[in-house]
């Protein structure tokens, strides 16, 4: 199947087949690719929590406004962003990438200033949300390669981000969950993922700007 076509088999499952785990292989796959997603200037300002325990899935439902799929989801994927994105991860990422690349840190003396200069720009509010949406790229990646093994998805937002955090201790990590991923393979019982997706057609959803039809500049 080509990866246009498992992308037209993916569907929003809000109904897991209790009696499936996605594999470990298949997991770490799913992980590996959140990690090669790209993110601004590489620091990857977030982290997956992967929740495996039916006690406390079962407790996430109530603080997901009621949705049984958290519970009844093989495995269920968390997207937490740093809530103190600072020197420190940039100095991280500098080793690793020494490291990785073997090049010397003074080379990359440049890039580093570069980034540090471009973080400090920023307040507060705006590094959770440039942190946030790193998290939600590695989401679409990582939704695209579930796609691909033939493992089912559900992105949500519906969720208490700080009753989540409370509960997974992910604030003593100063880490903040932004969106759930739940994983698994439908059940007999999902029907919606057998009906043709309903989206915009070509038209009404690309615009083209071309030399054929020039941009009026004002």
């Amino acid at each position: 199947m080509s990866l246009m076509e498992s992308l037209k088999w993916r569907s929003a499952v809000r109904n897991f087949d209790l009696a499936k785990k996605v594999s470990k292989n298949d997991l770490e796959s799913l992980l590996e690719a959140g990690n090669l997603t790209a993110t601004s200037m590489g620091l990857q300002p977030f982290k997956i929590v992967v929740v495996d325990n039916e006690e406390l899935q079962k407790q996430m439902v109530s603080l997901s406004y009621n949705q049984q799929q958290v519970a009844d989801a093989s495995h269920i994927l968390i997207f937490a962003i740093d809530t103190n994105v600072n020197q420190e991860n940039i100095d991280a990422y500098i080793d690793r990438v020494v490291e990785v690349r073997g090049v010397k840190e003074e080379d990359l003396e440049g890039y580093k200033n570069s980034v540090s200069n471009y973080l400090s720009m920023m307040d507060q509010d705006t590094k959770l949300q440039w942190a946030t949406k790193q998290a939600y790229i590695a989401l679409g990646t990582v939704m695209t390669v579930a796609s691909e093994l033939k493992i089912d998805s559900c992105a949500m937002e519906g969720f208490d981000s700080l009753q989540y955090q409370e509960l997974l201790n992910l604030g003593s990590k100063e880490l903040m969950p932004v969106v759930i991923l739940p994983i698994g393979y439908r059940s007999d019982k999902e029907q919606m993922a057998s009906l043709p997706k309903v989206r915009k057609t070509r038209d009404n959803f690309v615009i083209e700007i071309n030399e054929s039809e020039p941009v009026e500049f004002k």
